[in-house]
């Protein structure tokens, strides 16, 4: 006896393989491509298969499809498409950015403080303090950690 068919799910629509994001105000005035085109084609196809739209309305968004000219255009076309709810309540959107934020922290703290070390059994061995030449390595650490900061606090 063979193992039933998978039942087909409709594709939610993935905005980062746009070429902007078009759920953002700010990218509404770029311009759009082929690329983007197809994606909303494939899209409005899966509606389509699933019953979302009827024929006369597939055609009509998909005539529109083939001519907008700017990321404004789309979600007004395919927004109204997507599955509410299905969104993954464990997904965070901004948790890569606080990842990236704390590896930045990280990797900025480990710097600065192995060239303490090292400049400390220096001292340690010359018997004298020596100049303390790892204060230029934190001052260039800076740039990682002011990125690092603005990652954090980022909303967009």
């Amino acid at each position: 006896m063979s193992a039933p068919l998978p039942v087909p799910r409709p594709s939610e629509p993935s905005w980062e393989r746009f070429t902007a994001d078009p759920r953002r105000p700010r990218n509404a005035p770029v311009r759009v491509g082929h690329a983007d085109r197809d994606l909303i084609a494939d899209m409005l196809a899966d509606a389509y298969a699933f019953g979302r739209l009827d024929t006369d309305e597939y055609n009509d968004r998909l005539d529109q499809a083939m001519e907008i000219k700017t990321v404004g255009e789309i979600l007004p076309l395919v927004g109204d498409l997507a599955a509410a709810g299905t969104r993954d309540p464990h997904r965070d959107p901004s948790r890569g950015r606080k990842v990236a934020s704390s590896i930045l922290y990280l990797i900025a703290f480990s710097v600065v403080a192995l060239n303490v070390v090292i400049w400390a059994l220096a001292s340690v061995s010359a018997a004298q303090l020596l100049y303390f030449w790892p204060m230029w390595v934190a001052v260039g650490m800076l740039v990682p950690v002011i990125i690092a900061y603005a990652l954090g606090r980022s909303n967009d």
